[in-house]
């Protein structure tokens, strides 16, 4: 399944334009017909999937239990343990009553409010949509653009970057390095577009950063007031080198969650260890098991 996903994610980079590519990519998230042919060739493909998320759930039954009761809301707890099941399962009647539009993906309207002087830190910028998305979310919300850091390490979603720059009302910040636990080289997937990532079976390899050194080689800016996270798996590595601007900060945090089932644990436990202050909620925005964000907010944003 996994192999399959890679080809097809990878033709489909190649031959469509990049508006073409993410109507494709919100189509798929959005359409219950994709998740029901999705669900036959999971039953067909990925039966030691599925038996190996019921065993990983069962053992680990406490500590789901334990994220639950860090969830701020009943709707963050129903979803949260919808999309558990569905991971067990594979049934979608789990997730679709769950399943909230994929437009407010990492900035939906219940959790997130603009505020003035929003910072805004995107992990894996991709072409810039997502901060695009947020830039239209302050000024819709009668606040100033915001400043918006962008890391992005694949050269060719770099060049749909570039290409993205002139949309933006305040000229962001790009990096081109992959951001990681510290400083260094990584293996690394090239040419899969939204799938890009941190893979041992890359094809070449990144220069690598923490983001906590990562934001002080940047001159003048300002504490991050929001810090996106859906980095293809990487996401706990990014977030033990994020501590010490977390841990000062207090940022809200949009984490992807998804990529695996330890992440729907480890990263709520993580985060709650570094700020026990976080107020946790989690939104699902698809008809399958991917794209589950956790909010975390605090402070001054709560």
């Amino acid at each position: 399944m996994h192999l399959l996903k890679k080809l097809i994610y990878n033709a489909l980079s190649k031959l469509l334009p990049l508006a073409v590519y993410l109507r494709f990519l919100q189509w798929m998230a959005d359409s219950k017909t994709i998740g029901f042919f999705y669900d036959i060739a999971t039953y067909c493909f990925a039966k030691e999937d599925i038996r190996a998320s019921r065993a990983f759930f069962q053992e680990y039954a406490q500590e789901v239990q334990q994220v639950i009761a860090l969830l701020e809301d009943e709707k963050s707890k129903d979803t949260y343990r919808s999309v558990i099941e569905y991971r067990r399962s594979r049934k979608r009647r789990c997730v679709n009553p769950h399943m909230q539009g994929w437009k407010g993906m990492y900035f939906d309207s219940e959790i997130i409010v603009p505020s003035r002087s929003e910072v805004f830190i995107d992990c894996g910028a991709f072409a810039g949509e997502c901060a695009l998305a947020f830039e239209r979310c302050c000024v819709s919300a009668g606040k100033p653009a915001s400043l918006c850091v962008l890391f992005e390490p694949d050269p060719g979603n770099m060049a749909l970057l570039q290409k993205n720059l002139p949309n933006f009302r305040q000229a962001p910040v790009v990096v081109p390095t992959g951001l990681w636990r510290q400083a260094g080289q990584c293996s690394f997937l090239f040419d899969y577009r939204t799938s890009s990532k941190i893979d041992i079976a890359g094809q070449g390899s990144i220069a690598v950063d923490s983001l906590d050194h990562a934001l002080e080689q940047i001159p003048g800016l300002p504490p991050p007031t929001y810090i996106k996270m859906d980095i293809e798996g990487a996401e706990i590595d990014v977030l033990l080198g994020a501590r010490k601007t977390i841990e000062a900060h207090r940022p809200r945090l949009a984490v992807a969650i998804y990529h695996s089932d330890e992440h729907m644990i480890k990263i709520p436990q993580l985060i709650h260890e570094m700020c026990p202050a976080y107020r946790f909620y989690v939104r699902h925005y698809s008809c399958i098991h991917v794209e589950t964000v956790l909010y975390c907010i605090c402070g001054e944003f709560a």
